[in-house]
């Protein structure tokens, strides 16, 4: 379930596009939600793919695009993610940390390295509680 998808400023880019591109799938199946990761006043997209193509028992791909005006970026790609999907309160290198779900370690801190998050989550950190508390839900079960 989409939770924290807010319409965009003025111009939106077309993210099925984006998405299509970066799965070379002509109609890829996701969930979507917008959130300002980088401070940048435009909300980027937090794409989780659905299907069989994308996801297993650990969980499925999830996609972050970076809202460049005219176009969506790709930044960064992780396996075995399932909702809740949030967004912190703090940020690591000018990009705000994101809590996901990951197979049966649970909800787990994914910060940003200067150029991605990580690719696979189950490697990072337990959120703590109050990381998890003043957290913005962003995709839900």
């Amino acid at each position: 379930m989409i939770v924290g998808c807010n319409s965009q400023p003025n111009f939106k880019p077309n993210l099925n596009k984006s998405v299509s591109e970066a799965t070379h799938e002509t109609k890829p199946l996701f969930d979507v939600g917008y959130s300002d990761l980088n401070g940048d006043g435009l909300k980027d997209a937090l794409v989780l793919l659905k299907g069989s193509n994308w996801c297993g028992s650990g969980g499925c791909s999830f996609m972050v695009f970076e809202n460049l005006g005219s176009h969506y970026k790709l930044v960064s790609q992780s396996s075995i993610t399932s909702p809740p999907i949030s967004v912190a309160n703090s940020e690591t290198n000018g990009w705000k940390n994101l809590i996901v779900w990951t197979g049966n370690i649970g909800s787990v801190l994914m910060k940003f390295n200067g150029k991605t998050y990580p690719y696979n989550p189950s490697l990072e950190p337990v959120a703590s509680k109050s990381q998890q508390l003043g957290s913005q839900l962003i995709l839900k079960n």
